[in-house]
């Protein structure tokens, strides 16, 4: 408990008899305040810890859960198995932070299975029926303060096109101003795509994309294959569904860096393997699967690859290894190095 001194009571009171002034009463009640505050939370996080119990419920369920439903069926009893040791080994018995037991799990459940969708993540605020209502608000409010995903769109010096994409967002929503970014750049010579940062979305607006750089009868670029044995294989073709003009032969330059993943990673390693863009930047995070989200026990979810494509001209993917620049420079000299690379060509 806080004992508040009895002089706090004279506040309106130029000086007591101790000679304590008003600023003095002001600065003890911040103080006392901020004392309050600190134990208030203190209190707060003490109490959200787990039992062993509960943590032996989380990681059963996460073994059930990879077991049934991880996309590569061949790679679910080695990664079960291992993690299972860790759990034999009471290795997180003793994480009763929920915060840091989710961190942990990931941690290893990344590097067992080599696969970067394969986490697990403790909730803020428990289930409810305004959940999915949040996530959607969130993300049309996320949608409207990045431009739907384009950044930034210039016609620089010598004719050079760029476009900055940090998220392919929802194409309903994202589709026009995907187009007039292209629309805007369509008579420049050369084009160069930054997707450094870019962790993914939604396929549809990266898709329209590629379209510019194929033509004739469409192209099977993929093959997704599904955890789930009722789903059968989706083949992903080019297509001729563009609103301005096709960009065959036009140089392309896509920079990339680590924090490069999911669909922003298929629409280089596409485009690079069927030698139509020149990769500039680091080496992408090599996040290819795509997940779906599963509830666990005690407020948590995981995180696993129920979907995996597979590039047709490649008969592969970049799992694990990332796309691989043809020009390998930092992050931070990518853009100049494009543009170098551009200007010497000519």
């Amino acid at each position: 408990m806080v004992l508040i001194p009895n002089l706090l009571k004279n506040g309106n009171l130029n000086r007591n008899k101790s000679g304590v002034t008003n600023k003095n009463l002001n600065q003890m009640k911040n103080k006392l305040l901020i004392l309050t505050a600190c134990l208030f939370v203190y209190t707060l996080t003490s109490a959200q810890t787990l039992t062993k119990n509960q943590i032996v419920e989380i990681t059963t369920q996460i073994e059930n859960l990879i077991g049934s439903n991880y996309v590569i069926k061949e790679k679910r009893p080695e990664i079960v198995e291992l993690f299972n040791r860790n759990v034999k080994n009471g290795k997180y018995f003793s994480i009763i932070n929920p915060d840091s037991l989710a961190s942990a799990l990931s941690t290893d459940l990344k590097e067992i299975s080599n696969d970067g969708h394969l986490y697990v993540k403790h909730l803020k605020n428990p289930a409810n029926t305004n959940e999915i209502y949040n996530w959607e608000k969130e993300e049309l409010d996320r949608e409207i303060r990045f431009n739907y995903g384009f950044r930034e769109v210039q016609i620089l010096d010598s004719n050079i096109g760029y476009i900055n994409i940090v998220e392919f967002m929802h194409p309903k929503r994202s589709m026009q101003t995907a187009i007039a970014a292209m629309k805007l750049v369509e008579n420049t010579s050369s084009l160069i795509i930054d997707l450094r940062g870019n962790r993914g979305g939604y396929p549809g607006i990266m898709e329209y994309l590629l379209n510019h750089y194929f033509e004739g009868e469409p192209t099977l670029l993929s093959t997704t294959y599904f955890s789930d044995p009722k789903m059968n294989p989706i083949t992903t073709y080019s297509s001729d569904l563009i609103y301005g003009k096709l960009r065959i032969g036009t140089p392309l330059y896509i920079l990339i860096d680590k924090k490069t993943a999911s669909a922003a990673e298929y629409f280089a390693y596409t485009l690079q393997a069927h030698k139509k863009a020149i990769i500039v930047g680091e080496g992408s995070s090599g996040a290819t699967n795509m997940n779906t989200f599963f509830t666990l026990p005690n407020n948590f979810r995981i995180s696993i690859s129920t979907e995996m494509p597979i590039i047709e001209i490649t008969k592969t993917n970049w799992e694990g290894i990332g796309v691989l620049p043809d020009f390998v420079v930092t992050s931070e000299d990518a853009k100049r190095t494009a543009i170098g690379l551009i200007n010497n060509s000519k």
